[in-house]
């Protein structure tokens, strides 16, 4: 139990004090308190945010398989008809079984709880690189942008830097492509054209493209899904940062 109220203002908007007897205290605390009161509804809402950020749905077939398991076990042991008049049931048997039966359900839901654990942390951990890579680009002290319209709606910027040897693309706007189609990202130079990779789909977050020369230029054309060796369109637009 500790004495300084107001350092538990995050740990209330958890849910984690434990002890009855300082919760209590607390509540009374934050009646009139309001600084305790408004960092509660900040914490609150950062942990929503987060947990939002991280959420992930069970896969659709793990309420069907718990189910399907809990129906094949046996709750009751099985009786003779000459035995069931004069024996009563055995609870003891009777909630064996029916612990097996929640220790079942329980592994199915720890495995699949172990893989979606898993699958966010590869997710969490990937997008942690790219923002490794986007923020050693724009923290670069050689760092030059430059920002266009393209052809057809919407904008592209490009942050670019001689020392990283890289270059972040970051568009919005763009107009939706049929899934035959994808926005391709090209270095060109004086000898050509070099595929710098394709777009994300949701085009909502900057992308490191390729590796950056100062002659080059960073354009965007309209491709078949997949992307292609060489533009087969004239760029949407052509950007050169200054």
């Amino acid at each position: 139990m500790t004495d300084d109220l107001h350092a538990l203002t995050g740990a209330y908007a958890l849910d984690a004090i434990d002890d009855a007897a300082e919760r209590r205290r607390f509540e009374t605390h934050l009646a009139g308190c309001e600084t305790c009161a408004t960092e509660l509804r900040e914490f609150r809402a950062t942990a929503a945010r987060l947990g939002m950020a991280v959420a992930e749905p069970p896969p659709p077939r793990l309420r069907a398989r718990v189910l399907a398991d809990i129906g094949n076990v046996r709750q009751l042991p099985p009786e003779s008809p000459r035995r069931a008049a004069v024996r009563p049931l055995r609870p003891r048997r009777w909630r064996r079984a029916a612990a097996a039966g929640l220790a079942a359900a329980a592994c199915l839901v720890t495995a699949a709880s172990v893989g979606v654990a898993v699958h966010e942390r590869q997710r969490v951990e990937r997008s942690e690189a790219a923002y490794r890579d986007v923020a050693s680009v724009l923290s670069a002290p050689d760092a030059r942008s430059a920002a266009g319209r393209a052809a057809g709606g919407g904008t592209v910027t490009i942050v670019a830097s001689a020392s990283r040897g890289r270059v972040v693309v970051a568009s919005s706007g763009l107009r939706p492509l049929p899934a035959s189609k994808a926005y391709q990202l090209w270095l060109i130079d004086a000898g050509g054209a070099r595929s710098a990779g394709l777009l994300p789909d949701d085009r909502s977050g900057p992308v490191v493209a390729g590796r950056w020369r100062p002659s080059d230029k960073v354009g965007v054309t309209v491709e078949p899904a997949g992307g292609s060796a060489r533009p087969t369109t004239a760029p949407l637009v052509l950007l050169s940062p200054a």
